[in-house]
């Protein structure tokens, strides 16, 4: 049409160092810009990055639990000649056999206070056993749930409680919960007695944080006098142990209170357990300064314990 073309952009020559910083600046600004604008509209909407993080990571989820899913076993419905695939968490219910293998927060304590006030329901006068396996507890959801074992055994239901990997605070605690007599840890258990109840950082104003801070002090030491009580140690020692993360093994668990036996496997019926324990490093036999119990006879109901 006639009209003049725009004019080229003046090359920068190899002398003009001024100008080749400034393009060179340019350029840095102009990616900086748009990698912030970049993070911002990722973060703002869901753009088609965004999307794909988040799918990306939903998969990752959903692969996640696929490989925790509990194996299905076939299971005979009674007086019927029909069967059913129930995971062995369910067939073990069905024994009254708990199992509390997780980190213990609001949405497990529910859940586990759920199923032993079902079992309560479905015959009080048969015994429960619960299986511990606790890395750790939030402070309030395991007092919730040691009031309901507390609350089965004050009405008569024996309750079992075995440590067969570690009890770490509030799980040491749940161990002591059982029914005297029937509390027990197996020979390679693990516990750990340390303060609970700083699980989130107190936030707000100093007012807000004293509050927080004489209320999480008051639950702690309503804790120690709890654990004093029925593990029959002086406060003080208890107060003193809970200072520093406190170990126990399975035979100083039975001496501090917490448990009343370890169990062992029973290889000679007619032998007595009680006479000593021999060291699996060196073979000889310590003199017994613990109880120990024995394992249920792969023949009797599970609940016989």
């Amino acid at each position: 049409d006639g009209s003049p073309l725009p004019a080229r952009a003046p090359a920068v020559q190899a002398g003009d160092s001024w100008t080749a910083a400034a393009v060179v600046a340019g350029a840095g600004a102009a990616v900086t810009a748009a990698a912030a604008l970049g993070r911002l509209a990722t973060r703002a909407a869901p753009g088609l990055q965004g999307l794909l993080a988040r799918r990306g990571r939903g998969r990752a989820r959903a692969g996640l639990t696929a490989r925790r899913a509990e194996p299905l076993m076939p299971w005979k419905i009674p007086n019927t000649s029909r069967w059913q695939w129930l995971s062995v968490r369910e067939l073990l219910l069905r024994e009254r056999i708990l199992m509390v293998t997780e980190y213990i927060d609001e949405q497990y304590a529910n859940a586990c206070m759920a199923i032993l006030l079902y079992l309560q329901s479905e015959d009080a006068t048969k015994p429960i056993q619960i299986y511990l396996n606790v890395p750790g507890a939030q402070l309030k959801p395991a007092l919730a749930l040691y009031d309901t074992i507390g609350q089965l055994t004050a009405k008569g239901c024996k309750v079992s409680t075995v440590c067969f990997s570690i009890c770490a605070g509030m799980g040491a605690f749940l161990a002591a919960a059982g029914t005297k007599g029937r509390r027990f840890a197996t020979p390679n258990s693990l516990f750990l007695l340390a303060k609970t109840g700083l699980e989130s950082p107190f936030q707000g104003q100093a007012e807000d944080i004293l509050v927080e801070t004489v209320q999480m002090l008051k639950e702690s030491a309503r804790v120690e006098e709890e654990l004093s009580r029925i593990t029959g140690q002086p406060l003080e020692k208890i107060q003193t142990d809970l200072k520093r993360n406190f170990y126990l093994s399975a035979e100083k668990a039975v001496e501090y209170g917490i448990v009343d036996r370890v169990l062992v496997a029973q290889t000679d019926k007619g032998a007595k357990l009680n006479q000593g324990v021999r060291d699996p490093w060196s073979g000889q036999v310590v003199k017994e300064k613990v109880g120990f119990g024995v394992f249920a006879d792969p023949n009797q109901p599970r609940t016989a314990v």
